[in-house]
């Protein structure tokens, strides 16, 4: 006996319209790359569309909205306290060529060159009163540490949601590569 039911509509091009939403877990929008929670992006590099070098890193992404920046011009610590508890949070794990892998890794060795110097400079300043070095040791500081984050970054977050996430920072050619993003509403 067949259980083929020959009153039953096709399901192919339903199967079609949906397998971004169903079948797979990354997806270009525009310039942006949309992402579920957990997912493993293909193997290739983000930034440059290379075979990305193994083994590819987990990372762990955080957002909150960006109205909370608010608070902080009120008072850092309260800000950085409501912040803790109301990031969204999503590990992903991506690809990189060896390319722009050794570029993360300069980017933070360079960071943290820079933040010892500070260090350095500031103490110096401090035990010879010399308060032009210790000066010079917190802009060096602080300049360091702001190069290291935006140099090591892989990827920007500019939303986390319930069911996806999205991000901004893959180069064109990546993006190509994936299925375009369709949202079923």
């Amino acid at each position: 006996m067949s259980t083929l039911n020959p009153y039953q509509p096709p399901t192919t091009r339903l199967r079609e319209a949906l397998s971004a939403e169903v079948g797979g877990d990354c997806w270009r929008d525009g310039k942006e790359l949309v992402v579920r929670p957990g997912c493993t992006l293909p193997g290739r590099c983000i930034k440059c569309n290379e075979p990305a070098t193994e083994p590819m890193q987990h990372a762990r992404f955080y957002w909150h909205h960006p109205a909370l920046y608010l608070v902080a011009l009120v008072n850092l610590l309260i800000y950085l306290v409501i912040a803790l508890f109301v990031r969204r949070r999503t590990p992903v794990t991506l690809g990189l060529c060896e390319r722009h892998r050794a570029r993360q890794r300069m980017s933070i060795v360079a960071s943290v060159a820079g933040s010892l110097a500070g260090l350095g400079l500031v103490a110096f300043g401090i035990t010879r009163e010399a308060p032009g070095a210790s000066v010079a040791g917190v802009v060096l500081l602080l300049a360091s540490v702001a190069c290291g984050i935006v140099g090591s970054r892989v990827l920007v977050v500019t939303r986390i949601g319930e069911n996806y996430t999205r991000f901004k920072g893959c180069s064109a050619e990546f993006l190509a590569t994936l299925p375009a993003f369709y949202r079923t509403r």
